[in-house]
């Protein structure tokens, strides 16, 4: 019977592998990948008006974070690290993910956070990672703002995320009315909270920018 349970779970052991294989470079890489196809887009729509030195450095940050892209996949296949290097691997990527949004699409983004998270789950860190991408991400492709402001902050029972734009604003209940013009969106990214039994709140108006404050129990 023992044999016959192994062998019958490994189709899953396996499922669950491959699942966690794809999430990883879903959220490692997929974020890189829209900075540059927003900066080509934005090279692309600005070319006639640009010299030739601002087109040269431009294509010179496209290709700075094509590489990025290229080390964080090799980085998600061969990390093996421990779980407190696992820790500082993962705000490594978020102050990567970050940067480079910032400098491909020219907006300012400050990224603080505790020395240590090595207290989070990989499922809290995976879940505080999409959130972190897609509010950056909506900040600058639906905010237009000029500066992004992220800020992790943990106490003993509970991590806080809080992440602030100086953008366009929009109306709250109306945009998780409308989630499937947004993508991924705002009701998922509560759905990503909620399920670890944690909250988000989101605060914003037309004309005001915006904030997204997320708190997961440790």
């Amino acid at each position: 019977m023992a044999i016959q349970s192994e062998s019958g779970l490994e189709p899953y052991v396996l499922f669950e592998e491959r699942t966690r294989i794809a999430e990883e470079l879903h959220d490692r890489i997929c974020p890189h990948l829209f900075g540059i196809a927003c900066a080509v887009h934005s090279v692309e729509q600005e070319w006639g008006s640009l010299s030739e030195e601002q087109k040269l450095e431009q294509l010179r940050e496209i290709q700075a974070a094509a590489s990025t892209a290229s080390r964080e996949m090799r980085a998600t296949i061969y990390d093996l690290s421990s779980a407190e290097e696992e820790g500082a691997s993962w705000l490594d990527g978020i102050r990567s993910l970050l940067h480079s949004l910032g400098k491909l699409n020219g907006v300012r983004i400050g990224f603080c956070a505790p020395d240590s998270v090595c207290r989070l789950s990989v499922h809290q860190r995976k879940a505080l990672y999409r959130i972190i991408s897609e509010a950056a991400g909506n900040a600058i492709r639906h905010g237009e703002c000029s500066e992004v402001n992220v800020k992790l902050s943990m106490l003993r029972s509970s991590v806080t995320l809080r992440v602030s734009d100086n953008g366009r604003g929009f109306d709250a209940c109306a945009r998780l009315a409308k989630e499937k013009e947004y993508g991924f969106g705002l009701r998922n990214m509560r759905q990503q909270a909620t399920s670890l039994g944690g909250s988000m709140q989101i605060c914003s108006q037309p004309g005001s920018g915006a904030r997204i404050v997320v708190r997961l129990p440790i």
